[in-house]
């Protein structure tokens, strides 16, 4: 303890106010104090009374705080209620626990926890392109440091040069997890998939097929394959990394000769910077077609000939593709042996950038891809121009900025771009970029419409950047606490009453109490908690407000400073925070609850192995980060609304979940940049750094990640700061764009995802490489529907659209049977029904048991009758 006294739970004053973690509160009542969890004869919490080791008994410490003030200093007293007071010992001393002897089914009362372990400085403001806080986890915060061992932890020869806090969820991932050259090391930076090699830098171009159990980016090491590598180079290592690219690195053995290509998201050109080395263009394709400065060469090309050229042109058999490549300065190359393409600068010592880039696809028509063989495709209109004119303009490295409009309604991502010119060009020149149907649905400049790639996502089409910067506009719903709409009158009495039950009569279960739970389902039951304190100040329901707002204020606090059973720790490997794990035990109920590892250092999350990288669903392996922090945030938000004082004191604790998801600045050296945003793709990756898959990096439930990003424009909200609110509602339009074209779709006429697969109207599983319906728990129709609605908050007026909704209700409905109801599911197919039609799901609401609402099952723990009546009596006003 860093303080003799400290108040153990925030409870309103009889003036109002609301008391906090350092004031000690006179008792309005002297009841004596209790010391240890069992009940005495009347079923009041009795605590055992002993001496403590200074001398001062904690009941004699606590029986008449009014008349022994001094003492009471001395002893540590601590208020829990308005009637119960607990001693803690001066500095240095232990509490001791003293178990009652089991005597049936353990039912302890509601433990109370110390506020945060250290009251610290907040750190000062930054500025608008500065991190959110200096303070560090450890040192100033007092969170546990973790240290992970063998494959958990980063593969430094993999990294670099590159230190902690290391990314963890971006789309070049693959490449620096496992061993850095398994097959599934490969990742998808569009148009083309990449695989990144010992000596080489390989890009293959996809093609779609689909189904309606999924579609797919079809690969392999031969078809659509073109390399850049450099005679003698040794293991690829990672040199660079931004939101918008990375740099990667090879050396000769003896380091005089190196290479780097940096990757960058929608880029056409895949290019390599040589120093002093020895060029290799390679494909283990046939070649059909050879120029080099518009002199055709006649196939196959005579071993050793030599050719000077600043522009080739090369025609590959089995993917029937025509590619131009690009020298500055100019290059002299001779072929190689065999009739696949091999070409290799006569120059040992070239120093330059060589540039790839796919002017036509299906050129004959022999592909197998192709559709109708024999039908060949001329390159688009103007495309083969395009690339000539902007191979000199050489993407290097990007950042996202956010343009919001005062009332955060209207978005503009910017992702702006650092471009060298080559051969002679001036840098800040514009770059050409491929770009996906959310980025042209967004874009009010220019935007060419002719189709260069067909995706899984959609077509491409070129893009030229503005002032250097890809323009993503979008619409936002604001800051958002309650509907637009105030209730109907004929609901507001059913209303009432399932507040003050859901207020008086909620049981939080008892390893959530004392944080010995996951931290996902954690934060669903508190933000069920959170949810129906704003209802019930949305009607006025003062008493019950401040009853929830006290226990919340308890819950929440313990995982924010990572005093819960199942500790929240910081992984000094990676750079975040994590779950410690829990071996939850109870003997049964006949023994005191907690964790059988004791907590860290024995962290069973964290530990090697898919058991470790499954518990807690994955968040000690970065799984997920965003969907359990944006529950935990979202109550942290509520409470910091209405307990003003409360905010104050734990500002930096909720500012360190914000960093863990959403931090803005890479001067954190704390955390990584946006860890689960995907700027180019427009939506957040949850997939961590448990192993390289081949499909890439993925993400499930889109609406909880819009959640997390509502949550965190919430906390800026509550915390006056606009920096973090601005966050916030800038993730939260980009997430909710993304949902609206990849994940809610349009089954009659869809402009993103194939109609063979759109028909589902609602996709499952996202990755990089593969779209599936089905979830990762299961692939049932209310499974799908549901996993991407909850939970319904305001927000989802804003992110579930009427037209949509409408589309998949029928189906939603008509699936929602047995477990669909015992896990209370069920609950969302009525307020989804809300959304076109208010008296039916309302008629839906009254069918339902309490059951559906139960805290131990896998939805009712994050929903409340209270937020489905609310809901649906704040739809807005619907057509006939």
């Amino acid at each position: 303890l860093r303080s003799n006294c400290f108040n153990l739970s925030f409870e309103k004053r009889a003036n109002g106010t609301w008391g906090g973690p350092t004031a000690v509160e006179r008792p309005a009542m002297r009841d004596p104090v209790y010391g240890s969890f069992q009940k005495d004869s009347k079923g009041a919490p009795s605590y055992d009374r002993k001496k403590s080791s200074s001398g001062c008994c904690r009941s004699s410490c606590c029986e008449n705080l009014e008349a022994n003030e001094a003492l009471m200093a001395a002893c540590g007293v601590v208020m829990i209620s308005t009637t119960i007071a607990m001693c803690l010992m001066p500095i240095g001393m232990s509490i001791t626990w003293t178990a009652p002897p089991p005597t049936g089914p353990y039912s302890p009362t509601t433990p109370n926890f110390p506020p945060p372990p250290v009251a610290p400085v907040p750190s000062s403001p930054h500025g608008p392109n500065g991190p959110l806080s200096t303070l560090k986890p450890v040192d100033d915060l007092g969170f546990y440091a973790v240290q992970r061992v063998g494959t958990a932890l980063p593969q430094k020869k993999l990294w670099g040069e590159i230190t902690t806090p290391y990314p963890t969820h971006e789309f070049y991932e693959n490449i620096i997890l496992g061993t850095g050259t398994e097959p599934e090391n490969v990742i998808k930076a569009l148009p083309y998939i990449y695989s990144v090699q010992g000596d080489k830098l390989s890009a293959i171009y996809p093609f779609v097929t689909d189904s309606e159990a999924q579609v797919q980016s079809i690969f392999d090491g031969v078809m659509g394959t073109l390399s850049l590598g450099g005679h003698g180079m040794g293991e690829q290592r990672v040199l660079r990394t931004d939101k918008a690219s990375v740099t990667v690195g090879w050396t000769t053995a003896a380091g005089a000769s190196t290479m780097q290509a940096t990757i960058v998201q929608g880029d056409p050109y895949m290019s390599m910077q040589y120093d002093n080395a020895q060029v290799i263009i390679s494909s283990p394709q046939m070649l059909t077609h050879l120029k080099f400065d518009n002199v055709k060469v006649k196939l196959p090309c005579q071993s050793g000939t030599t050719y000077a050229a600043h522009k080739i042109e090369l025609g590959v058999l089995q993917h029937d593709a025509l590619w131009y490549g690009y020298a500055f300065p100019p290059l002299t190359m001779k072929c190689g042996q065999g009739g696949t393409l091999g070409l290799l600068s006569t120059s040992t010592s070239y120093s330059g950038v060589v540039r790839l880039a796919m002017a036509r696809n299906c050129t004959h028509g022999s592909g197998m891809h192709c559709g109708k063989k024999g039908t060949g495709s001329p390159a688009p209109p103007g495309w083969e121009q395009l690339l000539d004119k902007y191979a000199s303009s050489r993407i290097v490295s990007g950042a996202p900025e956010f343009d919001i409009d005062d009332d955060g309604t209207t978005v503009t991502m910017n992702l702006k771009y650092d471009i060298q010119g080559l051969g002679g060009a001036p840098n800040k020149l514009e770059a050409l970029l491929c770009v996906l149907p959310h980025h042209r649905d967004g874009n009010t400049g220019y935007i060419d419409r002719t189709i260069l790639h067909r995706t899984m996502l959609g077509p491409m089409t070129p893009y030229v950047t503005q002032d250097n910067a890809l323009k993503v506009r979008m619409s936002g719903p604001g800051i958002v606490w309650k509907p637009d709409n105030d209730i109907a009158v004929t609901y507001v009495n059913d209303i009432r009453k399932a507040v003050q039950k859901d207020a008086m009569g909620f049981k939080m279960p008892y390893n959530y109490q004392i944080g010995a739970g996951d931290p996902y389902n954690a934060g669903k039951l508190l933000s069920r908690v959170a949810r129906v304190i704003l209802i019930a100040d949305h009607l006025k329901m003062e008493d019950e407000k401040d009853f929830m707002l006290g226990k919340l204020a308890n819950w929440t606090s313990i995982w924010l400073t990572g005093k819960s059973a199942n500790q929240l720790v910081y992984d000094k490997n990676w750079g975040g925070i994590v779950s410690c794990g829990c071996m939850y035990n109870d003997c049964g109920g006949k023994c005191k609850p907690h964790c059988d590892n004791g907590g860290p250092p024995t962290c069973p999350s964290l530990a090697e192995g898919s058991f470790a990288a499954g518990m807690d669903f994955g968040n000690g392996y970065y799984n997920d980060h965003h969907f359990h922090y944006g529950y935990i945030l979202y109550a942290a938000a509520v409470i910091a609304k209405f307990i003003p004082e409360w905010g104050k004191q734990y500002i930096e604790y909720i500012k360190l979940l914000v960093r863990d998801v959403a931090n803005p600045s890479a001067t954190d050296g704390s955390f990584p940049v946006y860890r689960h945003m995907d700027f180019f793709n427009g939506h957040s990756w949850a997939g961590g750094i448990f192993q390289p898959f081949l499909n890439g990096r993925n993400q499930e439930s889109v609406s909880e990640a819009v959640n997390c990003w509502y949550a965190v424009s919430l906390v800026g909200d509550a915390l006056g700061s606009d920096k973090i609110r601005n966050i916030g509602l800038g993730l939260l339009a980009m997430e909710s764009h993304a949902a609206h074209h990849y994940w809610q779709l349009d089954r009659s006429h869809s402009d993103t995802l194939p109609k063979g697969f759109a028909i589902n109207g609602v996709s499952g599983i996202l990755w990089s490489n593969l779209i599936q319906y089905q979830t990762w728990f299961g692939s049932t129709t209310w499974e799908l529907n549901g996993i991407q609605m909850l939970p319904f908050t305001p927000v989802s007026e804003f992110l579930l659209r009427p037209s949509w909704v409408g589309q998949q209700i029928k189906d939603f409905q008509s699936s929602c049977t047995g477990q669909c109801v015992s896990d209370g599911w069920v609950s969302l197919v009525c307020m989804a029904q809300a959304v076109v039609d208010m008296q039916g799901a309302w008629e839906c609401a009254q069918k339902l048991s309490n059951d559906v609402y139960d805290p131990m099952t896998a939805e009712g723990n994050g929903n409340s009758r209270s937020n489905l009546l609310y809901w649906i009596a704040t739809r807005p006003p619907q057509g006939p």
